[in-house]
C-alpha cells in the first residue's frame, strides 16, 4: 500500500478518536472544547485536501449573509480597527463545518450524539454533588480556590451549580442542548422500557442540575421545549410531557426554598429592575445607530455613556439579550441577517425530522431534539447573550452542523 493510502487510514483513525472526544469536551471547560475543535479543523483541512473539495452546505448563503452584515457594520462603524480585532472569535463557527463534513455516516452521528448526552448526564451528576458540597474540580485540580456562588437568600442552602463552566448561567445554556435531545429520545418509539427507564433517570439528573443552576431564562426555554415536543409528537408523548411537567414542578418544589424563591422572584418587578435598566441602555444605543449599529465587537468601547443614564443597571458586559446585542453591534441589518439564518436553520431541522423515516430511529428523534434545542437556544437568548458565550455557541454550531447533515441524509432518502 502506498503512502497516500496509509495517510488516509491514519486520518480516518484520528477522525474517529476526535469525533469520540469532541462530544465529551462539549460539557467540559472551554479550553478543552477549543483544543479538540482546533484539532478537528486541522483534520478538516487535511480531509478537504485529500478529497480536493471544500465543505459546503445549503446554509452557506445565509451564513455569508450573516457575516456580510457583520462586516458591513464594521465598515460603517466609528472604530473599524477595534471591530476587526473581534473577528477572531468567529472561528468557532468551524464547529458547524467540522460536524457536517467529518461525520460520514448516520451511525457515526448517532454515536456522537449518544456520547454527548451520556457525558452531559455524568457532568450533571457532578453538578448536583457540586451544589451540596461546593466541589469545584475545574479550579481545584489546578490548585486554585473554588469560585462557586453560594445561594444568596440568607440561608446556608448550597451552591449555584456551574459544572465545569465559569458560571451557572453559562452551564445552564450549555446543558439545554443535551437536555432537549434526551427529552426527545425518551419518547422515541423504538426505545425499550429498560432503556427508557435509564433515559428518564438521566433526564431527572439533568433537570436537578438545571434547577440548581438558578438560571430562570433556561427554565422558561426548557418548558417551551417540552410543550413543543408534546404538540409535535402528540398522542402518548403529549401525556408523557404532561407527566414530565408535573414531575418538573415536583422537583422545583422539593429542590429547596432557595430554588423556589428564585423562581418566584421572576415575577418581582423590583427584583428585576437591574435587568430592565440594562435593556433600556442598550435600546438607547440601537436608537443612536439603528441601521448598521456600532460595529461588530465595538460594544464595550461605546457603552459607558448609555449606562450612565441608567445607574441601577447591574451588569454592563453585554445586553443580556442576544437579539438586542446583535442590533447594538450590527444594527437592524445585522439583526435581519441573524434572524434569516436561524429561520432557515429551523426549517432545515424540521425538514430533517419530517423526512427521516420512522425506521431511522434514534436519528429521527435526535433530529427533533436538536431542532428543539435550537428553539430553546433562541428563547434563552431573550434573557442572556448566549450567542456571545463561547461555551454555548460552540455547542450551537455543532448541533447546527448535525442538523444540516441529517437534512442532507433525509433528502437522499427522499430521492
Amino acid at each position: 500500500m502506498g503512502c497516500g493510502g496509509r495517510g488516509v487510514k491514519l486520518s480516518e483513525r484520528i477522525k474517529k478518536i476526535l469525533l469520540a472526544l469532541f462530544p465529551l469536551a462539549l460539557s467540559l471547560p472551554i479550553a478543552l472544547q477549543q483544543t479538540v475543535l482546533g484539532m478537528l479543523l486541522i483534520l478538516l483541512v487535511v480531509h478537504c485536501w485529500q478529497q480536493r473539495t471544500a465543505p459546503t452546505t445549503h446554509l452557506d448563503c445565509f451564513l455569508l449573509l450573516l457575516f456580510g452584515a457583520f462586516l458591513l457594520s464594521t465598515l460603517m462603524s466609528p472604530d473599524i480597527g477595534n471591530s476587526l480585532l473581534s473577528y477572531r472569535k468567529l472561528w468557532l463557527v468551524g464547529a458547524f463545518f467540522a460536524s457536517f463534513s467529518l461525520i460520514a455516516s448516520r451511525l457515526e452521528a448517532e454515536r456522537m450524539i449518544k456520547f454527548f448526552v451520556i457525558f452531559a448526564v455524568l457532568v450533571a451528576g457532578y453538578g448536583i454533588v457540586q451544589h451540596f458540597t461546593g466541589l469545584d474540580l475545574a479550579k481545584q485540580l489546578v490548585g486554585k480556590p473554588a469560585t462557586l456562588d453560594p445561594f444568596w437568600f440568607g440561608r446556608q442552602e448550597g451552591f449555584r451549580t456551574k459544572g465545569f463552566h465559569p458560571s451557572g448561567i453559562t452551564y445552564a445554556h450549555n446543558l439545554l442542548f443535551p437536555l432537549s435531545i434526551i427529552t426527545a429520545w425518551v419518547f422515541a418509539p423504538a426505545v425499550s422500557w429498560k432503556q427508557r427507564l435509564l433515559l428518564v433517570g438521566g433526564w431527572a439528573v439533568m433537570i436537578l442540575a438545571l434547577l440548581f443552576s438558578l438560571t430562570r431564562g433556561v427554565w422558561v426555554a426548557y418548558v417551551v421545549v417540552l410543550f413543543l415536543l408534546g404538540i409535535v409528537r402528540g398522542g402518548k408523548t403529549l401525556l408523557g410531557v404532561a407527566g414530565g411537567i408535573v414531575l418538573l414542578g415536583g422537583l422545583l418544589f422539593s429542590a429547596g426554598a432557595g430554588v423556589q424563591e428564585r423562581a418566584w422572584k421572576a415575577f418581582d418587578l423590583k427584583e428585576n429592575l437591574g435587568r430592565s435598566q440594562i435593556w433600556l441602555a442598550n435600546w438607547d444605543m440601537v436608537k443612536e445607530r439603528p441601521l448598521f449599529g456600532w460595529g461588530y465587537g465595538n460594544y464595550r468601547k461605546f457603552r459607558d455613556p448609555y449606562y450612565q443614564r441608567y445607574p441601577k443597571a447591574d451588569h454592563s458586559g453585554h445586553a443580556h439579550n442576544s437579539f438586542l446585542q446583535i442590533a447594538v453591534d450590527s444594527g437592524l441589518v445585522g439583526l435581519a441577517a441573524f434572524l434569516a439564518f436561524f429561520v432557515v436553520l429551523l426549517r432545515t431541522g424540521w425538514q430533517a425530522y419530517r423526512l427521516l423515516p420512522p425506521t431511522a430511529e434514534p436519528l429521527r428523534s435526535f433530529a427533533l431534539g436538536a431542532w428543539l434545542s435550537i428553539i430553546g437556544f433562541l428563547i434563552g437568548g431573550m434573557t442572556q447573550h448566549n450567542f456571545g458565550d463561547a461555551e454555548v455557541v460552540i455547542v450551537m454550531w455543532t448541533v447546527a452542523g448535525l442538523l444540516a447533515k441529517m437534512h442532507h441524509w433525509a433528502k437522499e432518502l427522499e430521492t
